[in-house]
């Protein structure tokens, strides 16, 4: 995994705290290393404490401030109180990156239990939800903010037993852009990443080498290509685009053959 946290670059993101939820490993992780980067404090957050911790001592170590904090994004009570602690100690959110999601329950709808269709929504939408409006009002009051959400490629094609999953980043879609009417006059963007085949972890599918066949660029993402985009909408660069949704997918989504 490419991490640049060492190479502080001080841009006009320098000092504003980022959340980043499922900041433990993989995408996540790497989102921290590279918003740290460009000079945020980093509040990592993530179901498992040791994994956050370890992401933040990686920052640390670099020189970059974070902090780690374990949380449930489905449990309000919970996470609203390691919030709380987050802001208390790193200091009020500016940027909240909605990484964490579920991916793991793949079945035909005639095949699906309810109870993986319910964890889906809510992991993936419902725990996006929660965490957005615990510090969306505080963003609002200080009229500057962004916020990030991951959908898929799966959202917006449909995927094939996949029902679950492609409703509930559907639905983050959904909700992004709703965010994004009621913080436009507040100086608060919210986009979207649609993300396609994103190594190391896209090798999960017994479906894999079908999967980048299909991707224009015959070839797999990496977790910072994901990350730069994420430092790019969280920048002053950005402030104009609000509602958007970019897909990530090296081509995924065009008419290949």
């Amino acid at each position: 995994m490419a991490s640049n946290v060492g190479m502080t670059r001080g841009t006009e993101l320098t000092g504003k705290v980022a959340l980043v939820t499922g900041g433990a490993r993989s995408l996540g992780k790497q989102d921290c290393l590279t918003l740290a980067a460009e000079g945020c404090k980093v509040i990592v957050l993530d179901l498992n404490a040791e994994g956050a911790a370890e992401t933040a001592k990686e920052i640390a170590d670099a020189g970059g401030t974070a902090r780690g904090y374990a949380a449930d994004i489905t449990d309000r009570p919970a996470l609203a109180d390691a919030i709380r602690r987050a802001e208390s100690e790193v200091g009020p959110v500016d940027i909240c990156v909605n990484n964490a999601g579920w991916i793991y329950t793949v079945g035909q709808l005639k095949d699906m239990k309810d109870e993986d269709w319910d964890q889906n929504l809510n992991i993936n939408l419902t725990g996006t939800y929660n965490v957005t409006k615990a510090v969306f009002p505080g963003m609002r009051e200080r009229k500057w903010g962004r916020v990030i959400c991951m959908a898929s490629i799966a959202g917006l094609l449909g995927g094939f037993g996949q029902t679950a999953y492609a409703t509930g980043k559907m639905g983050v879609i959904g909700f992004a852009r709703s965010v994004a009417l009621e913080g436009a006059r507040y100086n608060v963007t919210a986009n979207v990443i649609a993300p396609g085949i994103i190594g190391p972890n896209a090798n999960l599918s017994p479906m894999y080498d079908r999967m980048v066949k299909r991707v224009a660029m015959q070839k797999e993402g990496q977790p910072e290509d994901i990350a730069n985009a994420i430092a790019f909408l969280c920048s002053e660069r950005a402030r104009y685009i609000t509602g958007a949704v970019l897909t990530i997918t090296g081509g995924m989504d065009l008419f290949t053959f």
